[in-house]
């Protein structure tokens, strides 16, 4: 072989292994990110700290960035520092070339912050002011909406409310909704005549308006008006059977009170008389008889529930017991007991979004929407 080829050979040797080695090289090599955009890996991820460290450095390597500013006060005010955030949105707005969208932008962050900060007046004065230069804006309303809120001022509420319907139409009834929530957060937070107020022009517009109508007798009763209280829960099973869920609790939390037990008896059968089928009611009824020691009765009434609702685990619970009790076991104190931890177990879910309350509530909180809290229980 003639030393040309050898030469070949060898070269062509040394070039397989330079491209095979350049390629492994390429493989291996990881591409390299910024700490911003690690920053919005680790928030995708739910790692908060390492974002926190992320969004920290990027700022300090490039203070041109705005966007990583925002994500850092956003990320802080999540963590309970609201403060230092707000001073960061003051830093930013101090810059000048920044366009009139981004300036919105870290106003309505800084809008935010004051909530955060219960400085009510300085976020409402933002807000007045985008809304200047842009009336339109739905999302500048709802932060105006929820200061409101915050800051206990319910007529001015009420009144941005309204103006929200007309604007970006809303359901009309959506407004009587929203003034029986404002009625009952405010008497929650102990005004309670204002809420008095405002659901006596409700009920006067709207007088089968079961919210309305609980609110009044939980008020009622509350200052002692328990005639009054029972008026307005009878009234509500009147009108709509299908709430006795919500009502019979506090129906027979006021018969009891005022010592007039077989008022109980009487409105559990006059529901069940209309809607036989009604597993609440029956258990409601079986509860009652338990508590006045007529098992017998108790018994009777849940076996026949059985018989037309085999899958009721409720139901067929409390006939065990009821059984149990008959026969005098032991087991009723345990039975009884995993009973009581079962019941406390209900909630109201809302059936847009699925956030829980352990109380009936009109508008759900998360997402807003009305009248959408079912009864559940909890797993």
């Amino acid at each position: 072989m003639s030393g040309y080829w050898v030469f070949l050979i060898v070269l062509t040797g040394i070039l397989i292994i330079f491209l095979s080695v350049l390629f492994l090289i390429k493989k291996t090599r990881r591409v390299k990110i910024s700490p911003y955009e690690e920053a919005l890996i680790s928030l995708i991820e739910g790692k908060e700290e390492h974002a926190l460290k992320k969004l920290q450095e990027a700022v300090f390597e490039n203070s041109d960035n705005v966007e990583a500013y925002i994500r850092l006060a956003e990320l802080l005010r999540k963590r309970n520092e609201p403060l230092k955030a707000l001073q960061i949105h003051k830093y930013l707005l101090a810059r000048r070339g920044l366009s009139r969208k981004t300036l919105n932008k870290i106003q309505i962050q800084t809008v935010m912050d004051y909530i955060e900060l219960e400085a009510y007046k300085k976020a409402t004065d933002i807000l007045k002011k985008l809304l200047k230069s842009e009336p339109q804006n739905e999302q500048y309303y709802k932060f105006l909406l929820l200061n409101y809120e915050k800051s206990s001022l319910w007529n001015e509420a009420i009144e941005t409310f309204r103006k929200m319907v007309k604007l970006f139409n809303y359901p009309k009834e959506n407004q009587l909704n929203y003034d029986v929530y404002a009625a009952y957060e405010a008497n929650k937070k102990g005004d309670k005549d204002w809420a008095e107020k405002v659901l006596k022009r409700i009920l006067k517009i709207q007088p089968d308006n079961i919210p309305a109508l609980i609110f009044t007798g939980d008020i009622n009763y509350s200052t002692g008006n328990i005639d009054e209280a029972i008026r307005l829960y009878k009234k509500i099973i009147s009108i709509d059977s299908e709430s006795g869920y919500i009502i019979f609790p506090r129906l027979m939390k006021a018969y009891y009170e005022k010592g007039e037990f077989e008022k109980i008896e009487e409105t559990y059968k006059g529901v069940l008389e209309n809607i036989p089928e009604d597993n609440k009611t029956t258990i409601a009824l079986a509860g009652f008889y338990q508590k006045m020691g007529r098992l017998s009765e108790a018994h009777e009434l849940l076996k026949n529930g059985v018989e037309t609702n085999p899958d009721s685990i409720d139901m067929n619970l409390i006939l065990l017991l009821t059984e149990l009790e008959l026969e005098k076991s032991n087991a009723v104190s345990i039975l009884r007991h995993i009973i009581d931890i079962y019941s406390k177990k209900e909630l109201y879910e809302c059936n847009r979004c699925g956030a829980v309350s352990k109380e009936y509530i009109i508008r759900c909180p998360k997402c807003g929407e009305w009248e959408t809290y079912k009864l559940k229980r909890k797993k």
